[in-house]
């Protein structure tokens, strides 16, 4: 018995069914049928799109359209081809209006021949491969981005051990020294990570950088300000600052006896500048520390001319004040 289920088989069905997005153009051009699939990722229906040139339907940049014209013609001349994610535009209705929204596919380009042999018409496959593409480039803007504060933190510390060691008495001296401050950076750069890696906070670093200075009960020091984030080129240079003073602190000011006071206070200029004021109380300062160190250097030149910043110190009888001063600066999304 002959087997007719190839003769009842509704092709038209079958094609409307396919998973996969297809559409189907004349020699003209113009849209003849589009899979279910197809007609969900450009939101819209078969009633829009039948009889349309398919540039009409979906307008494109000169580039693009030359681009795809190309390849549809490729396949209505008798040559399969295909586009390996290329960007496409779609139009939709969103509740503000119709607005255009891009997505990245790959695509092939059947030719279609009649019973004749013919070319009469061409199927475009598509796979959407938008997901694919914005992982690559967020990998790449990540990877450049890596390569940038690598750079940047290795410049850093070439200074540092440079003029640390242009200042140290001896080597031990100098050992100390440029520990201390690799230290205090790496400290920092151990919480740039994940989803910190902007996000670092002005009173992150302060607390990590006093952490082993710091006791609750006794009161010494006192913090105060807002949730200001940083970059993370930023925390690293403020970190710098950051430990500079304290070292000073604990070797001649306020942390190095229990009398003292270090209070530090932070507040917002504008959408994303700040101010910081670093004050310790409760010393003797019996003459103004002279300012040809590296350390001088960090606190009066490096930081603010890094952070595009005004600094300033102030030295008393029983005081001494550091301000810094940013301006409002671009921060990440």
């Amino acid at each position: 018995m002959r087997d007719t289920s190839a003769d009842m088989l509704d092709f038209v069905q079958v094609f409307k069914h396919v998973p996969a997005p297809c559409l189907v153009l004349d020699r003209d051009m113009k849209i003849v049928t589009a899979s279910d699939s197809y007609l969900d990722v450009v939101q819209r229906s078969m009633e829009e799109l039948r009889g349309k040139f398919v540039f009409d339907a979906f307008p494109e940049e000169p580039e693009r359209l030359e681009m795809l014209r190309g390849a549809f013609q490729k396949a209505l001349n008798g040559e399969k081809n295909s586009l390996v994610k290329i960007p496409f535009s779609i139009p939709i209705d969103t509740p503000d209006g119709p607005e255009m929204r891009e997505i990245w596919w790959t695509s092939i380009h059947h030719p279609v021949p009649g019973p004749d042999g013919e070319i009469r018409f061409m199927i475009q496959k598509a796979l959407d491969v938008t997901q694919e593409v914005k992982a690559e480039r967020l990998k790449e803007t990540i990877a450049a981005e890596l390569q940038h504060r690598v750079g940047n933190i290795l410049s850093l510390v070439s200074v540092i051990a440079r003029r640390t060691a242009n200042n140290a008495d001896d080597l031990p001296d100098f050992l100390n020294r440029f520990e201390g401050r690799l230290q205090a950076l790496a400290r920092t750069h151990s919480y740039l990570t994940g989803n910190n890696w902007d996000r670092m906070t002005i009173e992150s670093i302060l607390s990590r950088q006093l952490a082993d200075h710091f006791e609750a009960d006794a009161g010494q020091i006192d913090m105060m300000g807002g949730e200001i984030h940083l970059t993370a080129d930023e925390a690293q240079i403020l970190t710098l600052a950051v430990h500079e003073l304290t070292t000073n602190s604990v070797k001649y000011g306020a942390l190095k006896n229990p009398e003292g006071r270090l209070a530090i206070k932070w507040n917002r200029i504008g959408p994303s500048g700040y101010d910081l004021e670093w004050r310790e109380g409760g010393i003797l300062v019996e003459k103004e520390p002279e300012r040809s160190g590296f350390g001088s250097m960090i606190l009066d030149t490096i930081v603010p001319r890094q952070l595009q910043a005004e600094a300033v110190r102030e030295f008393s009888a029983e005081s001494f004040v550091y301000r810094l001063s940013v301006p409002e600066r671009s921060m990440p999304v």
